[in-house]
């Protein structure tokens, strides 16, 4: 309810940009950063001595047929002008013995899009594919599907003001239209409810995001109070109700 509560009718943001010049901004209309959801997928055989391979239902096997099928879901299910990324990014048998064949397996993993519609649709295919595979080796495949953020999409006319301020803060020419990437944010959950943008603010040569190198640029800091303020002063004028 906070919406509501304090009639907010636009939202706006800014996240830090690595690589981009202190001083400049970039802002584009439309989705900008990816959806981002977790999946895990279960696999159930049956175990038994690695010198008996046919009495069991092999999971690592399974396992690596599983994560090979995996990889068509984006590039036969998905129309190719869509962007999407099906990744795994964990493949663990449940023993640590080298004469075990497990009678358990599981992948984790991540979906990015910058289609709800796609996003939608890349659960259903998982699980289709995983269950299928798992039934041709003799097992099972449970999949679990962890709702992350949905896709950041800034909307055409915010966009517009936001691009404005940028450039009354830092001049013509120095707010430019960032490439669209997969990294998510929950800034998207706030562009749902209400129409806004959010706008990067360039941080210099420095290592990216999330890299255990990465430092943010203190000189940048006056660059987005401005906007910010800018913001305000444009979007909330003085004696507006």
């Amino acid at each position: 309810g906070l919406m509501d509560r304090f009639g907010i009718r636009e939202v706006y943001a800014i996240h830090n940009q690595p690589g981009l010049p202190v001083g400049m901004f970039a802002v584009r209309p439309g989705p900008v950063l990816a959806s981002g959801d977790s999946f895990i997928v279960r696999l159930q055989g049956h175990g038994g001595h690695a010198a008996k391979p046919h009495d069991t239902v092999d999971t690592t096997l399974m396992m690596s047929h599983v994560i090979t099928a995996l990889q068509s879901v984006v590039s036969r299910n998905m129309d190719p002008v869509q962007q999407g990324v099906l990744s795994v990014t964990s493949a663990e048998t449940l023993t640590k013995a080298y004469n075990v064949i497990p009678d358990r397996a599981e992948i984790k993993g991540t979906i990015r899009t910058h289609s709800p519609e796609i996003r939608a649709q890349i659960p259903e295919r998982l699980k289709a594919i995983a269950e299928a595979v798992a039934e041709g080796f003799g097992g099972t495949a449970e999949v679990e599907i962890l709702p992350g953020v949905p896709v950041t999409i800034n909307d055409a006319t915010a966009a517009g003001y936001a691009l404005e301020a940028a450039e009354s803060v830092a001049g013509a020419g120095k707010c430019v239209v960032p490439p669209l990437t997969m990294g998510g944010e929950d800034f998207s959950f706030m562009l749902e409810e209400r129409p806004g943008a959010m706008i990067g603010l360039g941080n210099g040569p420095s290592a990216a995001l999330h890299h255990p190198e990465y430092n943010f640029n203190d000189e940048a800091i006056p660059f987005g109070i401005s906007w910010f303020t800018e913001m305000v002063e444009t979007r909330m004028p003085p004696g507006q109700a």
